[in-house]
Parts: structure tokens; sequence; C-alpha cells
């Protein structure tokens, strides 16, 4: 397997000089980004969250929560590792992950939801937020960007997915309960992304790699 070319780590993460940016339309972040892959670093964006999913519901739009993992990423460092000499050990993930950031902010910018931002989530995972008017359509963004991300990397990308409408409104729908309902909607879409990869796992033949599972929100939290 052919590591993904490496680049030097030492840029910084200012998103003036990267293009396209991680973000557009109502869905932009006032954040830094993340060093490496230039998506919106988890530490900004998970704080932005429940005010921008409030905001939306607000005005009666419809949000669509996506979070992607790298599939057998440890296995992909490992044979990298194996076979060269200059990978420098976890270096090969990093630029990996460097890669998938850029074509990911590439698909935004080309293909992607005219109102979204995308942001890191762990070490090989991201959140894709974006404006949709269906859970179908949704849906088709996140197998483009899927089909986009397996195309150009040297491992394939899960994604787990959901829907947010202003059905999902909390009750009391202050401050405090968007922030819990935010929690609560990260957790459904992470844990059955989980619950997919395990599965696979399992049963290799019972679902592909790249594969793409709706997950479901409670109305009430």
């Amino acid at each position: 397997m052919k590591p993904v070319w490496r680049r030097s780590l030492d840029r910084e993460a200012d998103r003036s000089r990267r293009f396209p940016p991680p973000d557009q339309g109502r869905l932009r972040v006032e954040a830094r980004d993340d060093p490496i892959t230039g998506l919106v670093a988890w530490t900004n964006f998970y704080p932005a969250l429940p005010e921008m999913l409030a905001t939306e519901c607000r005005a009666r739009r419809t949000v669509g929560l996506a979070i992607g993992d790298v599939d057998n990423l440890k296995a992909y460092v490992e044979d990298a590792n194996s076979v060269d000499v200059e990978s420098f050990g976890h270096l090969a993930g990093n630029a990996l992950m460097r890669r998938l950031g850029t074509v990911a902010r590439c698909w935004l910018h080309e293909a992607g939801p005219n109102h979204a931002c995308m942001a890191t989530f762990g070490g090989d995972e991201l959140v894709l937020v974006a404006e949709t008017g269906s859970g179908r359509e949704f849906d088709d963004d996140v197998n483009s960007l899927r089909d986009a991300l397996c195309t150009a990397l040297p491992c394939t990308v899960s994604f787990s997915t959901a829907v947010v409408t202003a059905d999902h409104a909390p009750p009391g729908a202050g401050a405090e309960r968007w922030r819990e309902f935010t929690t609560h909607a990260i957790a459904r879409v992470d844990r059955a992304l989980f619950n997919h990869k395990k599965a696979r796992r399992d049963d290799p033949d019972l679902i592909p790699a790249g594969f793409v599972a709706p997950a479901t929100l409670s109305t009430r939290v």
C-alpha cells in the first residue's frame, strides 16, 4: 500500500492561507482550524454547535449531522511503516488525515451544500453539519463526500447520519437544553457508527466498507 504523500506539519492553522475553507454560508464558525486537516477544530466547533442547531430549528430549517471515521487507519499506519522507512510512525496517519481534510474541503466548495461546516472529531474522524431539504437529500450529500474520500485515500471512510428538524427542539428550548440535545445528537450518531463498524468487523460480508448508516434522534432529551 503506497503511503499518502508526506508534507511539512509545521504550517499555521490559519484559514486565510487555506483554500477552500471548511465552512460556508450560514453555518460558518469563527474558529481556528485544525492544523493537520484544515477542518474546524473540535474544541471550537462543539461549543458553537448548540446555538447553530437552535438557530436553524427556530428558522424551521432542517439540518443534517454526519460523523465519518477512517476505516482501518491503524493497519494502514502499520503497513506504511513496514514499507517506508521514512514514514516516521504515526506521521503516515497525519499525512492521510491532511489529505482527507484537503479532499473534504474541496468537495464542500465544489459539490457540497451551500450552508455547511466540517470539523474534526477525534483523531481520525470528521463531522459534517449542513442545511438540507430532507434526510434522503443529506444522505446523498454524505454518499458524495464518502465517494470523494474513498477515491482519493488509501483507506475507506464510513459514516453515520441523522437529521435535526424543528420537531426535535428540546422542551424549554433554553441554552442549557440545547447543549443537552446536542450532546444527545452527537452521541446517537457516534453510537450508530460504532455499532455498524463493530458489526462489519464481526461479519465483513454483512456491511461493506465505506458505508453510510442512519441514526435516530429522540424528540425529547
